[in-house]
């Protein structure tokens, strides 16, 4: 018993992991595949003749004493300056067409370059490897989710295939399409969509402005599932910012027992046997355990992870989920006091002492009709305007959600209401509408009373840093609210997001709820007006 390593309690445990895979296992079965440095080197050498371009320019940022990821995001954004002017001087060239159609559309010629690199990576064909790759397809019933910062589709293609369902951009990761198992997130970008790749100073920026909502993803597959790290130094700069944002969001209680819950699988040359080493991240004056498995061995490593016996596979269980999401997406009352309808996610907050409680398979609509949207929940609303991701009928929602909203109440509409045509059938609409059509309306005088203490940012930096330094959620709404002015419509919606997964969320909040309204009217409104 004293043998078994930290997979093998995974494996006794029967907990699907969430695989986090880093470049070091696309090296591993990529011919010829570059690590980060190779790359950007092999990018100023296809756009320059000069030799010396790629060691010039790195001799500059060795002076500036920074760290090796610093120095890799500055040489990338120079690369891209230097291919881009190659290109559209017609120095160099992607592909055989002169003149490619994708260049109308605004698509970056670097990252295109970059693509189509990746695009061309053969798998290597040898006897060891194979019998890895083989053992690692097998996962695909064992695992329930895959996060990824590599670009290239070895994974989608020779190991998961079918099985999973790719995702690309972070904004994805909270739609409606997500059920959060048998998934890839591919939250550095894909070769099958150059605008999503993510290599530059500017890339790194803004996807650090949206992290917040990745690491609300780990946080909700750490919920249920241990994460594997495969392919990634412990001590890469690329992955820890990200691994301790997420150790930032964890309780006291899933700290103390995360060194079974987080696993680095590190590459250690001829090492076959899967050596178990534990290992400290400091925070503060804290030391985090986390559990560290040296090995070349992977054959191994995905031997043990294949003994996992899930009740029902991952694509089963996602389809299922799929199904009764496009049933129900949130939890939705009922105007029978008899019976009600709720998502399958939301079974654990029901008072079955209170009603009945049945499942029912069939078309959303027909389930919910004209009693269910009669009292679509605030909630359900607002996630809506914030993702996109509930589906609902405008004219319903016009008809039926909003038939007697009252002129004093705070609530999104517009984004039903520009697509709802017979404004006759709802004068009550009407007047709310004209109460609420304009940023001055939905942030009354009153309103601007209780925020005037608040202060404001003019950055998504400096507002994420003044909300973080407030524990009541209103008042963080309410510096949202204040920098409104300061900061352009995407900051404000991307924090506005970042609030509504926070633990301690009120959505009856009224600050939150006025930031809600302000995007849907200026998303949706201005013909309002």
């Amino acid at each position: 018993m004293s043998n078994k390593n930290v997979l093998d309690r995974i494996v006794n445990n029967n907990r699907m992991p969430v695989l986090f895979v880093g470049s070091g296992i696309s090296r591993r079965y990529l011919y010829n595949f570059p690590n980060w440095r190779e790359l950007l080197e092999q990018s100023f050498n296809a756009c320059s003749k000069d030799p010396y371009l790629y060691q010039s320019t790195l001799n500059e940022l060795n002076k500036q004493k920074l760290t090796d990821f610093e120095k890799n995001k500055k040489l990338a954004t120079v690369a891209q300056c230097e291919y881009d002017k190659a290109f559209f001087n017609r120095k160099v060239s992607i592909g055989r067409n002169k003149n490619p159609h994708w260049v109308k559309k605004g698509v970056n010629p670097y990252k295109m370059y970059i693509c189509n690199r990746f695009k061309k990576m053969k798998v290597i064909r040898s006897e060891k490897f194979e019998n890895e790759i083989q053992e690692f397809k097998k996962l695909s019933n064992k695992i329930s989710a895959v996060i990824t910062t590599n670009y290239d589709r070895f994974l989608e293609q020779e190991i998961f295939n079918s099985d999973f369902t790719v995702f690309k951009h972070q904004n994805e990761l909270f739609s409606s399409d997500s059920y959060n198992i048998a998934e890839i997130y591919k939250i550095h970008g894909c070769v099958t969509d150059a605008d999503s790749i993510v290599i530059t100073e500017d890339d790194y920026e803004h996807f650090n402005q949206s992290r917040k909502l990745f690491i609300a993803k780990m946080l909700t597959l750490f919920a249920e599932s241990p994460i594997i790290f495969l392919g990634y130094s412990f001590t890469d700069e690329n992955i820890s910012a990200i691994v301790e944002d997420f150790l930032d969001c964890l309780s006291e209680e899933q700290l103390g027992n995360i060194s079974e819950h987080f696993i680095f699988i590190s590459y250690k040359e001829n090492e076959q046997e899967l050596k178990e080493i534990k290992r400290t991240i400091m925070r503060g004056k804290r030391e985090i355990p986390i559990t560290e498995i040296q090995t070349d061995n992977y054959l191994e490593v995905y031997h043990t992870l294949n003994h996992i016996t899930p009740g029902i596979s991952p694509k089963r269980l996602r389809e299922t989920k799929r199904i009764i999401k496009t049933i129900v997406d949130e939890s939705i009352i009922s105007g029978d006091p008899s019976s009600i309808i709720v998502g399958i996610d939301d079974l654990d907050k029901l008072d079955y002492s209170k009603k009945p409680l049945a499942v029912a398979v069939g078309y959303r609509d027909n389930i919910i009709g004209i009693s269910g949207y009669s009292s679509i929940s605030d909630e359900m609303i607002i996630n809506d305007i914030l993702f996109d991701n509930q589906h609902l009928d405008p004219e319903k929602m016009c008809l039926f959600s909003f038939k007697s909203i009252s002129t004093t109440r705070l609530l999104p509409v517009f984004k039903y209401a520009s697509k709802y045509v017979d404004f006759s059938k709802n004068p009550k609409l009407v007047d709310f509408i004209n109460e609420r059509n304009s940023i001055n309306k939905i942030i009354s005088n009153t309103a601007k009373k209780t925020i005037n203490n608040l202060p404001f940012g003019s950055s998504y930096t400096e507002v994420n840093e003044l909300i973080s330094n407030e524990s009541n959620f209103n008042k963080k709404a309410g510096i949202l609210l204040k920098s409104i002015d300061s900061i352009d419509i995407n900051t404000f919606k991307k924090i506005c997001q970042e609030l509504s997964i926070l633990p301690c969320k009120d959505y009856s909040a009224p600050n939150f709820k006025r930031c809600v309204m302000c995007i849907d009217f200026i998303e949706n409104g201005t013909q309002f007006k």
